[in-house]
């Protein structure tokens, strides 16, 4: 009896502990509400604040979710604040003063969530001032990748007013981030010059970290004076880092040479000495091969590019090592070989891992049938001594892929009387074949390049089709891109304001429009430094704003109008 009577105190505290705590119902339809923001002190767009803390009152219980990273407070305060949640309530306590006759752009974005399945509440912001009025103009728009014509999300873009302001070394007054579809804006902001820039703040440091992290930026400023719209900032990597040699040193049989970033372009030289050399594993390593007499070093000049044209002219000794050492095999991969019937040609490219010393042209044959083959010569080569690249080109007479007739085939085959002793098997007719015999390409370190083989049948004119453009722009310098899926480069044409592009395999494509602005022949990136912006991109797009032109065989497709700007 007594256990009973006293057994209430037992469960009492038991019952108080399980009321304390948070948790989801179990059971019942799923929560799909966010919460609802019920009150705020101060209210929406109070002026005159002068209290160091924020509360927000919502219709249910909440928790905050990575306020650090999702709160965006404009001007920036450096973080320096702390955030509680407490049942239906969502305390923000500052630990600075804020400064006067300044308006103040909080955006929670995702961190007030409900507890039950965690949905953010939404267009959670609130804006105030320290002074008597709310500043209340903004810039929108929409952050872009340029070269992949897709949006940039959750990066950062920013503000600043002053031009001794550094991108690479300042952080940002005035900023947000763009949602989902790339799209952002910045709100309550007071008249004046500003400057535009976006990163992809991969160390969330709030400067651009060139080397690592994609951004881009506006040369010209921005007079705001009234709300702004579509303005698009493109990001791309562009390294800004001076140009350096790291490290130049012999390496199994060649000298290898290390700078800081990749390279768009090398000129090695040395007075009465012939350089062979190439890009290595990457455009940052650039490797010399031994072609010099017994000599201790030889004194060579660098001179070399980046992408920003960055400039390195130095000179370096090179030395190769005494020790016997196994070259490198010397390997080879043709790549995309075809055959166009319609045309009578022949065309693709080989590359290689080591420069070329020579080619021996009777080693390479395009076999049509057992009677006819067709041979090459060093006018139908091109050689990117750069990247150790060789690209074969061949016209001939297209009469020579037709079939051949029946009478043909009995003129050419020798009439044989077959042995009553021996039956042999029908002799297979290999055709269509491309040939690179043994020997075919000898490397610099005179090691000869392997047998290969590889069918090419022809491709007839209704197996491809043909794309048209229509390119409208008063620009004088333009470019039209032909892209595959991948975004690599198929083809080209320069400063035709109605290409086409012919005998297209059947697949997947888009079109790409530069501006050559510099009128160099190709996309320049711009240099944040020189005040250089990116030259401007366009991609075709349908009406349904669809950038894939999908081709099929025998069809022909366009004109496809693109227009700048």
């Amino acid at each position: 009896m007594k256990l009973k009577k006293s057994l209430h105190w037992l469960i009492f505290p038991l019952f108080i502990l399980s009321c304390a705590r948070q948790t989801s119902p179990t059971g019942g339809p799923k929560d799909t509400i966010p919460p609802i923001l019920m009150r705020s002190f101060p209210v929406k767009e109070q002026t005159n604040f002068k209290d160091n803390t924020i509360e927000l009152i919502f219709d249910e219980a909440v928790a905050v979710n990575n306020p650090k990273e999702q709160i965006i407070i404009t001007p920036d305060i450096n973080k320096e604040y702390d955030i509680i949640a407490r049942k239906n309530k969502v305390s923000l306590t500052l630990k600075a003063k804020l400064k006067d006759s300044t308006t103040y752009s909080f955006n929670f974005r995702d961190a007030v969530q409900d507890i039950t399945e965690k949905n953010p509440a939404v267009n959670l912001k609130l804006a105030l001032s320290t002074g008597s009025y709310i500043d209340s103009l903004s810039i929108e728009g929409t952050a872009v990748d340029p070269l992949k014509n897709k949006e940039y999300k959750d990066v950062t873009i920013a503000l600043y007013e002053s031009d001794t302001f550094n991108i690479l070394k300042h952080k940002p007054v005035y900023l947000t981030k763009s949602n989902d579809k790339g799209r952002y804006r910045l709100e309550n902001l007071k008249p004046g010059i500003y400057h535009l820039y976006g990163i992809d703040d991969k160390n969330r440091n709030l400067i651009v970290d060139s080397k690592t992290e994609s951004y881009g930026f506006l040369v010209d400023s921005i007079n705001l004076t009234k709300d702004i719209k579509s303005i698009n900032i493109p990001l791309i990597k562009l390294d800004a880092r001076p140009l350096k040699l790291t490290n130049s040193r012999p390496y199994n049989t060649y000298f290898n040479i290390k700078t800081s970033k990749n390279l768009k372009q090398f000129r090695l030289s040395s007075p009465g000495e012939v350089v062979m050399s190439s890009f290595g594993d990457d455009q940052s390593n650039i490797k010399i091969y031994n072609t010099f007499d017994t000599k201790d070093s030889v004194a060579i000049t660098l001179q070399a590019l980046d992408s920003v044209n960055n400039s390195l002219d130095t000179v370096l000794y090179a030395k190769f090592s005494e020790r016997e050492v196994k070259p490198e095999a010397f390997t080879t991969k043709s790549e995309g070989f075809r055959v166009l019937a319609n045309k009578g040609t022949i065309k693709g490219k080989v590359q290689f891992n080591k420069p070329l010393l020579d080619v021996h042209f009777d080693s390479i044959i395009y076999r049509i049938d057992s009677a006819k083959t067709i041979t090459f010569s060093r006018e139908n080569i091109l050689w990117d001594s750069l990247h150790n690249r060789l690209t074969i080109e061949k016209t001939f007479d297209k009469s020579l892929l037709a079939k051949p007739t029946e009478s043909e085939i009995k003129a050419t085959t020798p009439i044989q009387k077959p042995s009553p002793q021996t039956k042999t098997a029908p002799k297979k007719v290999v055709s269509h074949q491309l040939l690179f015999g043994k020997g075919a390409f000898i490397s610099i370190e005179l090691d000869s390049s392997k047998h290969s083989e590889e069918q090419l049948k022809p491709i007839a004119l209704e197996e491809t089709g043909i794309i048209f453009i229509d390119v409208q722009t008063t620009e004088p310098n333009f470019i039209v891109e032909l892209l595959d899926k991948n975004f690599n480069v198929i083809a080209s044409q320069k400063n035709i304001r109605k290409p086409q592009f012919e005998d297209l395999s059947p697949s997947e494509y888009q079109i790409r429009l530069i501006i050559d602005k510099d009128n160099d022949g190709k996309w320049s990136p711009g240099n944040y430094i020189l005040k250089h912006e990116p030259e401007p991109i366009r991609f075709y797009r349908n009406e349904k704003a669809n950038p894939v032109i999908n081709l099929k065989a025998n069809w022909e497709v366009g004109p496809l109008l693109i227009k700048y700007p």
